[in-house]
């Protein structure tokens, strides 16, 4: 069965790579949980959690692991995203279905309080895209082709070799993971729209009504990540008190390609090699609760905070080495991001039904880390509240767990004039499902 599972977990991982756009996130750009279990809590998990999704929420989970386990699971996620403004667009992105798998594996050591764990989880990431929008400069000229496209996909995959320690009475757990990842970025703005409105025939935009736009689109960017995620829980009597701690993890994006549409100017379409900074993934630290009220009830609280103040501040785009020597040998391109920090309250509650049956119901809320003035029509992670509910059922070996989660919609009007001169308006809401498996022996 080993054998198999490694197999397994290679071809999820390779299916991932290949298919970067299935990723999306809730918080920010992280998902609110992890696996079915944290995710029907409201992801209220870091004093809760002990099974094999220990590895990317609190490590120190995975030592209440008592034998080995492997756990293989799927977040199917259904966005809805609507952009308005007064350019007379009113419309909802493309509908689309996205997959977030997970595969993790734990195994006691013989004779020894240390337990390894290796797992690969989908981190979160962001994507939108609006194939048909009318652009704003069809309100200043007159153009054969009014409306184009409009997206972005930034997604973030990794594996978590893991380990975890648990003292000889089994209050207190410690445990230690290792983040390596894969993040991969693309972006369109306007890829078929080429303006260059030259009046006096000066070759540069000096009057009044005078304006150059070329479109661009960003493929193939990618960056490699490595982070570490430090945990410890405590149990005194009912209550277990957990935490953890995730480092920033610093990206410098490389080997992207970047096309901008010349053709307004008698050069067409030129590619550059594009290098990506200031996008990184937050530090972040919590502190849980749990409390087992009787043999059949518990309640659990999280409070964490996400560091988005210094992983989104400002991100800068450099393109260089264009394949037509006629044109600009180096652009730079700065946009301000400016995310405030984010600062997440979840609890959850859990009910033995019977010894094969749970049910559990959650509540997620963190505040919209971007401000309004810095709200982009492509990246917005606006979601604040979200509300759960999911079963685990055990048959022998076997568990079975799903999870439902709702994003409640939520609107953000954003006077950022970058390609909405008169301001617009984004609405988010989501519906997710998480289904995983796991087997015990």
């Amino acid at each position: 069965m080993l054998k198999g599972t490694v197999y397994l977990f290679y071809a999820i991982l390779l299916g991932t790579i290949i298919l970067p756009q299935s990723l999306m996130a809730t918080n920010g750009m992280n998902m609110i949980g992890y696996g079915a279990i944290s995710s029907g809590m409201g992801g209220a998990d870091l004093a809760l959690v002990d099974n094999v999704t220990a590895m990317n929420i609190n490590p120190a989970g995975l030592a209440g692991c008592c034998g080995p386990q492997i756990s293989i699971g799927d977040t199917i996620m259904q966005p809805r995203n609507h952009h308005q403004d007064q350019h007379g667009n009113d419309t909802q992105a493309d509908k689309k279905i996205f997959h977030l798998p997970l595969l993790a594996w734990a195994q006691p050591l013989d004779n020894s309080p240390f337990i390894l764990g290796l797992g690969f989880f989908g981190q979160g990431g962001m994507g939108v895209h609006y194939g048909n929008l009318r652009t704003p400069f069809a309100d200043i000229v007159s153009m054969n082709q009014e409306s184009d496209e409009l997206s972005s996909c930034i997604s973030y995959a990794k594996i978590t070799p893991t380990i975890a320690w648990h003292s000889q009475d089994q209050r207190l757990k410690l445990g230690a993971s290792l983040n390596l990842g894969y993040v991969n970025a693309e972006m369109s703005l306007f890829p078929n729209t080429s303006l260059f409105v030259d009046h006096n025939h000066d070759g540069k935009i000096s009057e009044s009504g005078e304006m150059a736009f070329f479109g661009m689109e960003m493929t193939g960017s990618r960056a490699f990540a490595s982070a570490l995620r430090l945990g410890f829980q405590y149990q005194i009597g009912k209550l277990t008190i957990g935490g953890a701690y995730l480092s920033r993890t610093k990206l410098a994006f490389d080997h992207g390609k970047t096309q901008i549409n010349y053709s307004s100017i008698g050069l067409d379409t030129v590619q550059y090699h594009t290098e990506l900074d200031g996008l990184d993934w937050p530090q972040q630290a919590g502190l849980g609760f749990s409390y087992q009220i009787n043999q059949k009830f518990k309640i659990v609280l999280d409070v964490d905070w996400i560091d988005w103040s210094k992983s989104m501040k400002n991100i800068k785009f450099t393109l260089n080495k264009p394949n037509n020597n006629k044109a600009i040998p180096q652009i730079v391109v700065n946009y301000p991001m400016n995310w405030k920090d984010q600062w997440v309250v979840a609890i959850g509650t859990e009910y033995s039904v019977t010894d094969y049956c749970k049910i559990r119901l959650g509540y997620n809320h963190g505040n919209n880390p971007i401000p309004d003035d810095n709200l982009l029509p492509y990246f917005p992670a606006i979601a604040k509240d979200h509300i759960t509910i999911g079963t685990g059922l055990s048959w022998h070996q076997w568990q079975l767990d799903i999870a439902l989660e709702w994003a409640l919609k939520n609107s953000i009007e954003s006077s950022n004039s970058l390609y909405c001169k008169h301001g617009f308006e984004e609405e988010i809401s989501q519906f997710t499902t998480h289904v995983m498996l796991s087997y015990f022996r």
